[in-house]
């Protein structure tokens, strides 16, 4: 099969990685002169920038980690500094707790608010079989307090968006899983309980458990730009670069993408742009409905003494309604080595997203001086920085609404039908584990055509 995969980020190229090692005739089709879409690794003046997803976690056993392994890309785990996170709230920076001594110590919540969450295994369960807010199902099961605190900002730094407007059940799957189980509490121990009960089986039966997978936080050696070279590397001249695609026609056991036959096609672009390319309407249609936010992020660096706090944790997010318009700041030279020059530190502010989609709007002067304006408000950074750079993108995060599960449901039933299949962080997750995970379920779709 000759398989067309429109998109060269990093969803498409591990689709094609992935029908490749199938035996399938997979071929990139990308209309830049460089792969990997959002992702991609810069250095300025010593300073290594991101220009979007900078980590993954390891724990899956098809996920980013596996996968540099098999391409040889040399991995770092990030700094134990990293474990310890920060929310601004009310004004303050406020430590988040890891367990419950801290919580119970912590000035986040009110001992209202904590009360609020030690009742979470006693409140009944919410509306079986509908989706809600992320917001909505907080504040039902842990309390407002704790939804505006703790979970809102945690939304935020996923989505960069408001937790009001983010599917519990696309956008935090675990969490809803957790919900139809009793709730939090009850649903973790059911968990802890099946797991308990499998090892002791497992030890009945003379089996071990195979090799776990390492846990915590990665990144490529030198940034995520790291692992796309070598993913663009290891397919070769299947990446088309500077591959513009102008309509995707429905063909004869297959479709027809700019006069030329392909068995089938794999659509990797963000589904906002699509529909102009699909010369079907039903699925135009179902694409239009997806939506990503604009995003800019600012690097500043600044010397050791003029950031103390930037080398305490992995950074901080900002509670909704704070005096300053910047969603979170990732303390990139204390999670990672080699981030900064000697005697610097490097932050990475993010603004934008569905939280404040309008600030993207400003000139990279004026976002340059809010940065350093906020970082100055959440941090206490003193003086100018020594470096100070942007990175904008138009369709920047995927945007899970209520009701996503179904707008995907029916968004992949009409691809199907004309053997194309959708891939991409605006489906099936937007973490940099979630796309390499989802090359199985496109594979299947292919197998089936």
């Amino acid at each position: 099969m000759r398989i067309a995969i429109i998109g060269g980020g990093l969803g498409g190229l591990t689709t094609a990685r992935t029908l490749v090692a199938a035996g399938i005739d997979a071929h990139v089709l990308e209309a830049s002169s460089r792969p990997g879409g959002v992702i991609g690794t810069s250095h300025v003046d010593g300073f290594v920038r991101e220009h979007a997803a900078s980590s993954f976690l390891g724990g899956p056993s098809r996920g980013a980690l596996a996968l540099c392994d098999e391409l040889g890309v040399e991995v770092d785990k990030a700094s134990p500094k990293a474990k310890k996170r920060w929310i601004f709230l009310d004004g303050k920076l406020r430590a988040l707790p890891t367990n419950p001594v801290e919580l119970v110590r912590s000035d986040l919540l009110t001992w209202r608010g904590k009360l609020d969450l030690l009742r979470e295994p006693l409140r009944p369960g919410g509306p079986i079989g509908e989706d809600e807010s992320v917001h909505a199902f907080a504040a039902r099961r842990l309390g407002p307090e704790a939804a505006r605190a703790i979970v809102a900002p945690f939304v935020t730094g996923v989505y960069a968006a408001d937790a009001n407007e983010i599917s519990l059940e696309a956008g935090f799957p675990k969490l809803a899983s957790l919900a139809r189980h009793g709730g939090l509490v009850r649903g973790l121990a059911r968990q802890a309980t099946r797991g308990i009960a499998g090892g002791i089986l497992r030890k009945i039966a003379g089996k071990h458990r195979s090799k776990a997978t390492p846990r915590g936080m990665y990144a490529p050696r030198g940034g995520l730009g790291a692992m796309i070279e070598a993913l663009a590397a290891d397919l070769g001249a299947r990446v088309r670069l500077g591959t513009l695609v102008d309509q995707i026609e429905p063909g004869s056991k297959g479709v027809t993408i700019d006069g030329e036959h392909w068995d089938g096609a794999v659509i990797a672009i963000p589904a906002q742009d699509a529909p102009p390319l699909v010369a079907i309407p039903e699925l135009a249609n179902r694409l239009a409905g997806f939506r990503r936010a604009p995003a800019a992020l600012v690097y500043l660096g600044f010397p050791v003494a003029a950031v103390p706090r930037a080398d305490d944790g992995f950074g901080a997010l900002v509670a909704l309604g704070e005096d300053v318009r910047v969603l979170g700041i990732v303390f990139e030279s204390s999670v990672w080595d080699g981030r900064a020059p000697e005697g610097h530190v490097l932050l990475r502010c993010i603004f934008g997203g569905g939280r404040d989609p309008s600030i993207v709007e400003l000139d990279d002067t004026a976002l340059i001086a809010q940065a350093t304006r906020d970082v100055g408000i959440v941090l206490g950074a003193s003086g100018a920085p020594s470096h100070a750079s942007v990175v904008r993108w138009s369709r920047g995060v995927a945007q899970y609404a209520v009701g996503h599960r179904d707008r995907v449901r029916a968004a992949v039933t009409a691809a199907r039908t004309h053997r194309i299949a959708l891939a991409g962080a605006d489906f099936y997750g937007p973490a940099v584990n979630d796309l390499c995970i989802d090359t199985a379920r496109i594979l299947d779709e292919v197998r089936a055509w």
